[in-house]
C-alpha cells in the first residue's frame, strides 16, 4: 500500500513539461519516455545536490540487492557479451548530448562536468536541474533530475529521455517496459524514499 504522506510516483509527462527547465528545449528532439516523483519531501533549504548525494547512495545499495539490482545485472552481462555498450561517439564530440550543450550556451568542454567514470555523463549541473546521457547500440538516451516545487514543499522530478536506435533499438524498449514500469523504476523509488528519511532521521 502507498504511504499515504505522498502523491503517485508515476505521473503525467505534462507536470513536467510546464515546469521551466532547460532540458525541454535541449532535448525537444528526444522522446520523453517516463516521468517519475520521487516520493520525497525537500524543504527550502534542500537543495537538489544534497538530495542527489543521498540519491547516489541509494542508488548504489538498490543495484547491489533485490530483483531490480539483478535485472541490470543481467542487462549487463548481456550488453558486454554482445557488444551493447560499447560507445560510438566521444562525449566531447558532435552527435553527444555534452557536445550539443556546449555549443548553445557557448561553453568550452572544459567548463562542463568532468565525465567521471560511470556509464552515464554528465551534461550540465544547474541549481535545480541535473542531466546526464548515456549511448549505447540500443538507444542514446538521458535521465533528467530537478527540483520542482509542489505546494508548500519541494519535491524531485526523475525523466527518462530516449532516441531508439533503429528497429533493434524500438524493439529493445517496448521488451524492456514491462520491467521499468512494474520492477525497476518502483524499486528505485523505494530505495530513494527509504534513504532520504533515514538521512532526515539523522539530522535529528
Amino acid at each position: 500500500m502507498a504511504n499515504p504522506i505522498y502523491p503517485r510516483t508515476k505521473i503525467d509527462e505534462q507536470e513536467h513539461l510546464i515546469q521551466p527547465l532547460r532540458v525541454h528545449t535541449l532535448l525537444s528532439d528526444f522522446e520523453l519516455e517516463d516521468v517519475w516523483r520521487i516520493p520525497v519531501n525537500l524543504a527550502s533549504t534542500h537543495s537538489l545536490q544534497l538530495f542527489m548525494d543521498q540519491f547516489a547512495k541509494a542508488n548504489a545499495q538498490w543495484m547491489n540487492g533485490g530483483m531490480a539490482g539483478l535485472l541490470f545485472r543481467i542487462r549487463f552481462f548481456i550488453g558486454r557479451l554482445f557488444k551493447w555498450d560499447e560507445k560510438r561517439l566521444q562525449d566531447h564530440l558532435p552527435g553527444s548530448i555534452r557536445f550539443r550543450y556546449a555549443q548553445q550556451e557557448n561553453l568550452s568542454y572544459n567548463d562542463l562536468p568532468h565525465p567521471g567514470s560511470g556509464i552515464f555523463n554528465p551534461v550540465y549541473k544547474l541549481e535545480n536541474e541535473f542531466l546526464s546521457e548515456i549511448e549505447n547500440r540500443t538507444v542514446h538516451g538521458a535521465l533528467h533530475l530537478s527540483r520542482v516545487p509542489d505546494r508548500d514543499i519541494w519535491t524531485i522530478h526523475m525523466a527518462v529521455y530516449v532516441k531508439p536506435k533503429g528497429w533493434f533499438g524500438k524493439g529493445y524498449m517496448q521488451f524492456i517496459k514491462p520491467f521499468r514500469l512494474w520492477i525497476v523504476y518502483p524499486s528505485l523509488m523505494n530505495a530513494a524514499r527509504k534513504n532520504w528519511e533515514a538521512y532526515l532521521k539523522s539530522l535529528k
